[in-house]
């Protein structure tokens, strides 16, 4: 029984509390028409929707509405809801906007005259598209609605941060009434002057922006990063300003909030790196300050880690990215705190430039050092030293902003001064040195040009002797020809001679004996000088048919020695290619007496005329016909006793398609392949020293290809032979 008394109390208890805690907020009443209604904690209840999916009507159905501060750093989730009442107790209807909206969405519900409920979205992030318009005005910090003379209402607010936020933390919701905040603006912008605080701010701006694009066109010219760095940093400098992103927004991404302030998350960190990285660059830190150096950029990294932690922490661990937030403000005091050191070390080195850094700097410095120290008593004890300063103070870290950047940029363009001077001087050296090495150059050059002119003689007497001694070797090549034909001409014409010599020696005895028979008187026998006659008659004609074959051999040789016109006639290459061969072969034989080899002609009856230059042909033929023979006879001497080795030469004509083939081969030595490839180059020979000029070949090409447009092929096998084509045209 005793249980069950002790349950009921308990139910009864936590009733009476969760009706407390349930019950609605009282009414505010409006009775003038004043700017501004402030809400205190009273008068609105507070619901964290942990799901962020809640419904409008799940939340009105929903008994977790609580009072609470206007400010609870202890809230988690990033949606919340607000509901309040209000009521119009003025004898006439009013315009009220709702005001001082938190959230970066935010969702407005409220009942109208006729009991339905109305919505309208604002919000920091909401596209200018999406806000509602009154009076041609858009807002995102307000929404209008009516009140009828004694109307009561009921409003909603659900008030949603992104991700990249801290959930919403502080809620002060406000009424507006619409004829009080026109005199609140007008107050504002034209008697309290207001106007000027937003001219002097445009002025600054633009001051920025100018010193901006001057310190980019200064990189452009220099080159130096120290100037990219700062004109970057004054850049984020002016994104970084509230004020400014809103004017941006307003401006340039009216529909494009989310990104604008998302990547505005990181213009302080941008403007904070540039500007280290533009002390760094500008006091140029020695070699003996390289560790300090290198730890201002190690803690300046670590500083853009803990950076980005933080805003991925406010979704999964508000509470860690506040203390991450302290960390932040501490790392950024120590990264600038040891910019400060590298300067003043730099400074005492003599440098001048550090003196200029280290007066922009310092007054930001001390006053960072104040904030820091300021948010940490106000973190762990609750204690706001800045509160206890004069109301002046208020722009103090603008005014610390404002001297580092005039302080800097003088120090700058003192920097640029002394660079231009400096190049002005460089560009006088190097005018006077381009002076004198114009000078020395001219000098060198006549010189030169004395040294070329009299090379070029040295040269041009080169040349004329090359050019002789070419001349004496083609001459020596034509020379050694002839002299290889005369020896096959001599051979030739030695046979017939000698048979006029034997005939005619025989032919006298024959005469002797006639007439020694003659003088024998009537004993002499008849039948005896019959055969005697006979026989003379006999010795007579062989000697003239030799005669005639040495006369017609004779004719041959004055016709082919006579200076030739140059001019092609028709010519019977049989006939041509026949009798070098002879002739060769026997001039081979006046040199060398053992030398024995047999040669075949294959010649096509069919071939017809041609009209070419016929010394030219036959020295072409000569060429070929000694090359063959003489690789026959290295083979032949080459070749061991007891070897079957035959030397033989073919030569053979043919006649097909328009095109006359010439072939002389040979059973010899045969060109090895790299030989080849060089054959018919001037002044090459394979030939032992004296034994060849190195001109045939050349010579015979250049006569086959270039005079009369045919072509000279060389096919051969070392070890089994050579085989020379020419082709001709007809």
């Amino acid at each position: 029984m005793r249980y069950a008394f002790l349950t009921l109390l308990l139910w009864f208890v936590n009733l009476t509390a969760g009706l407390a805690q349930t019950g609605w907020p009282p009414t505010v009443s409006i009775q003038t028409d004043s700017a501004y209604f402030p809400f205190d904690t009273a008068h609105f209840q507070v619901f964290a929707d942990s799901s962020h999916r809640l419904t409008f009507d799940e939340v009105r159905r929903s008994n977790g509405f609580r009072s609470g501060p206007n400010y609870d750093p202890d809230r988690q989730t990033h949606v919340y809801w607000l509901r309040m009442r209000v009521r119009n107790d003025r004898p006439t209807d009013l315009g009220v906007y709702y005001s001082n909206i938190t959230g970066d969405y935010a969702d407005i519900y409220w009942l109208d005259s006729a009991s339905q409920w109305q919505h309208r979205r604002a919000g920091a992030l909401l596209p200018q598209s999406e806000l509602t318009e009154h009076n041609g005005y858009r807002s995102s910090s307000r929404v209008f609605f009516r009140l009828k003379a004694g109307q009561e209402t009921t409003i909603y607010q659900r008030a949603e941060n992104v991700w990249w936020h801290m959930p919403p933390q502080y809620f002060k919701p406000q009424l507006e009434t619409e004829a009080g905040l026109a005199k609140a603006v007008f107050r504002y912008y034209f008697a309290n002057k207001g106007w000027l605080i937003h001219w002097y701010n445009g002025v600054g701006v633009g001051v920025l922006l100018l010193a901006f694009g001057y310190n980019l066109l200064v990189y452009s010219s220099t080159k130096e990063r120290v100037y990219l760095y700062f004109g970057l940093c004054l850049l984020f400098f002016v994104l970084d300003r509230d004020r400014n992103q809103t004017n941006a927004q307003t401006a340039l991404f009216s529909e494009y909030p989310y990104w604008l302030q998302f990547f505005g998350n990181f213009f302080f960190l941008a403007f904070f790196v540039c500007f280290i990285q533009a002390i760094r660059r500008f006091v140029q830190p020695q070699v003996s300050l390289t560790r300090l150096d290198r730890l201002i950029v190690y803690t300046l990294n670590l500083t853009i880690v803990v950076y980005v932690a933080q805003i991925m922490l406010f979704w999964w661990a508000p509470q860690a990215a506040l203390w991450l937030e302290l960390v932040l403000e501490i790392l950024v005091r120590v990264v600038y705190s040891l910019c400060i050191w590298l300067t003043y070390r730099q400074m005492r080195r003599q440098n001048s430039d550090a003196r200029f850094v280290l007066i922009a700097i310092m007054p930001l410095a001390i006053w960072w050092l104040f904030t820091v120290v300021d948010k940490t008593f106000y973190t762990y004890f609750q204690v706001s030293l800045s509160r206890e300063l004069p109301a002046s103070f208020e722009y103090a870290e603008n005014m610390a902003f404002a001297w580092m950047i005039i302080f800097f940029s003088a120090a700058l363009l003192n920097r640029y001064n002394l660079t231009r001077q400096q190049v002005a001087r460089q560009a006088i050296e190097r005018e006077q040195l381009e002076k004198e090495r114009s000078r020395l150059i001219a000098e060198q050059n006549e010189r030169l040009e004395q040294q070329v002119r009299e090379r070029t003689a040295e040269l041009q007497q080169s040349l004329e002797t090359l050019k002789t001694t070419q001349n004496q070797l083609v001459q020596k090549e034509k020379l050694a020809s002839l002299g290889e034909l005369t020896a096959g001409i001599a051979h030739e014409i030695q046979n017939p001679l000698n048979f006029v010599n034997n005939f005619s020696e025989v032919s006298v005895e024959l005469v002797n004996e006639l007439e020694e028979e003659r003088e024998k008187g009537n004993n002499r026998d008849e039948s005896l000088e019959v055969e005697l006659l006979g026989d003379i008659k006999q010795n007579l004609q062989k000697i003239n048919q030799h005669g005639k074959r040495a006369g017609a051999i004779v004719r041959g040789m004055l016709e082919h020695s006579r200076a030739s016109t140059g001019e092609p006639t028709p010519t019977d290459l049989n006939a041509l290619a026949d009798e070098y061969l002879r002739l060769a072969y026997h001039g081979l034989r006046a040199k060398d007496k053992t030398f024995s080899c047999q040669f075949f002609t294959d010649l096509d009856a069919a071939l017809p005329s041609v009209s070419v230059v016929s010394q030219d042909v036959g020295r072409v033929l000569l060429n070929l016909y000694n090359n063959a023979f003489y690789a026959v006879q290295e083979r032949a001497t080459n070749t061991g006793p007891g070897t079957a080795y035959q030397p033989t030469v073919w030569v053979s004509t043919r006649f097909k398609s328009g095109t006359i083939k010439i072939s002389v081969r040979d059973n010899g030595t045969g060109i090895p392949d790299v030989v080849k490839q060089k054959i018919f180059q001037p002044f090459f020979t394979t030939k032992p020293t004296g034994e060849g000029t190195g001109l045939g070949l050349s010579l015979s090409y250049d006569i086959i290809t270039k005079r009369y447009g045919g072509e000279l092929i060389v096919e051969s096998h070392e070890g089994e032979g050579t085989e020379f084509v020419i082709k001709l045209p007809v």
